[in-house]
C-alpha cells in the first residue's frame, strides 16, 4: 500500500478524533515507521484537500547506539533512556530554538507515547538527515526524536507557525 493510501486511512480516523477533542482540523503530521527510513515516510496532511502537502524522509530512534548508526526500520519504546521511537498520537506543543535549531516539544496523548515530554523527544531538524529519499540506504538515527532535514524542517515550521493544536501521528 502506498504512503498516501496509508496516511489517508489514518487521516480519516484522526480527523474525527481532532473534531471530538478540539485539535486542529486543517492539518496533521504523520510518520509511517513501517516504511524504510530511506524512503519518504513523514507527511504533512491537509484535511480539506485530503492530500499530502509535504513528504520527506525522517530519522527515528536508534536505541542506545550512537545516533549516527543507520538502521532502516525503527524499534519502539516509551521508556526513558531507550533512545527508541514511540508510536501514537501527540500534540505538537511549543516551538523553541535549541541545539538543533527550531524544534517543537511533543506531548504524547496515548499510553504508547505518554513519556515523550519527559524523555525530551521533540520534532526537529538536523544537518545529517536527508531531504530526499536515499533508499536502499538508511537515514541517520536519532535518540528517539522524529528528525527532518533542516530544509524540510523550515517548511514544516512555516506551516506549524500558521496552525495551533496540531497532532502528529506516529504509527507502524
Amino acid at each position: 500500500m502506498s504512503l498516501r493510501s496509508r496516511v489517508a486511512e489514518r487521516a480519516a480516523v484522526l480527523l474525527d478524533y481532532c473534531r471530538r477533542e478540539g485539535y486542529n482540523t486543517h492539518i496533521a503530521l504523520f510518520v509511517d515507521l513501517s516504511r524504510h527510513s530511506g524512503r519518504r515516510r513523514f507527511v504533512v496532511w491537509d484535511f480539506e484537500s485530503e492530500d499530502i502537502v509535504v513528504a520527506a524522509p525522517v530519522s527515528h530512534g536508534s536505541g542506545s547506539r550512537s545516533p549516527h548508526v543507520r538502521s532502516a526500520y525503527a524499534r519502539m519504546s516509551n521508556e526513558d533512556g531507550s533512545h527508541l521511537s514511540s508510536v501514537g498520537r501527540a500534540l505538537v506543543a511549543e516551538r523553541y530554538v535549541g541545539r538543533y535549531g527550531t524544534a517543537y516539544r511533543l506531548d504524547g496523548l496515548d499510553s504508547t507515547n505518554s513519556n515523550l515530554r519527559s524523555r525530551c523527544v521533540v520534532l526537529h531538524g538536523w544537518d545529517h538527515t536527508t531531504s530526499y529519499p536515499i533508499y536502499p540506504f538508511a537515514t541517520v538515527g536519532s535518540f528517539g526524536c522524529p528528525v527532518l532535514s533542516r530544509r524540510v524542517m523550515e517548511a514544516v515550521d512555516g506551516i506549524l507557525c500558521d496552525h495551533k493544536r496540531v497532532i502528529i501521528d506516529i504509527f507502524v
